[in-house]
C-alpha cells in the first residue's frame, strides 16, 4: 500500500512572523524593518554603484525610518489601486510595468516626505526606478531568509 501525504506549500514556507496567530502590528513592524534595510541598500547602490553623485539622498538614519514607514503605507494603499488601474499595461508588458509602479510609489514617498519636512530626496525617475528595484530585491531576499523553510517543502 502506498501512503500519500497532502500538504500546502504555505504551511511549510510561511515565515514565523507572518503566521496567523502573530499580532498584525508585529507583522507590519517586521515588514517596515525589512523595508528600512531596502532603503539603506538602495541609497548605497544608487549613490555609489550606479551614479557618481548623490541621486538618492537622506541625512542620517531618522529620515530613512520615516520614509520607509511612509513607503510601507503607500505600498499597502496606493499600489493595489495603481495595479488595478494599469491592468492592460500589466498584461501588455507581461507584468514588467510593475517596476514602473514601484518607482512611482518611491517618487510619491519622496513627495510626501517633502510635505512633512523629512530630508529624503530623489533626483528623478531613473534613480527612483533603480532604488525601487533594489528595495524589491532586498525585501525578497530578506523575506526568503526569514521563512521557516526557505527552499520549499520537503516530501516525506
Amino acid at each position: 500500500m502506498r501512503r500519500t501525504t497532502s500538504y500546502r506549500y504555505w504551511d511549510y514556507s510561511e515565515p514565523p512572523w507572518d503566521a496567523g496567530d502573530v499580532p498584525w502590528l508585529f507583522r507590519i513592524l517586521v515588514r517596515w524593518a525589512i523595508t528600512v534595510g531596502g532603503f539603506f541598500a538602495a541609497e548605497w547602490f544608487v549613490n555609489d554603484v550606479v551614479y557618481d553623485t548623490d541621486k538618492w539622498l537622506t541625512t542620517g538614519w531618522e529620515p530613512v525610518l520615516i520614509a520607509a514607514a511612509i513607503y510601507v503605507v503607500l505600498r499597502g494603499i496606493v499600489r493595489p489601486v495603481l495595479l488595478f488601474l494599469t491592468c492592460p499595461l500589466q498584461l501588455l508588458t507581461l507584468g514588467l510595468f510593475i517596476f514602473v509602479i514601484n518607482a512611482v510609489i518611491v517618487l510619491l514617498d519622496e513627495e510626501i516626505c517633502d510635505i512633512f519636512g523629512v530630508d529624503f530626496t530623489i533626483a528623478g525617475f531613473w534613480p527612483a526606478f533603480i532604488g525601487a528595484l533594489v528595495i524589491s530585491v532586498v525585501s525578497f531576499v530578506i523575506s526568503r531568509v526569514l521563512r521557516r523553510n526557505p527552499f520549499g517543502p520537503t516530501l516525506r
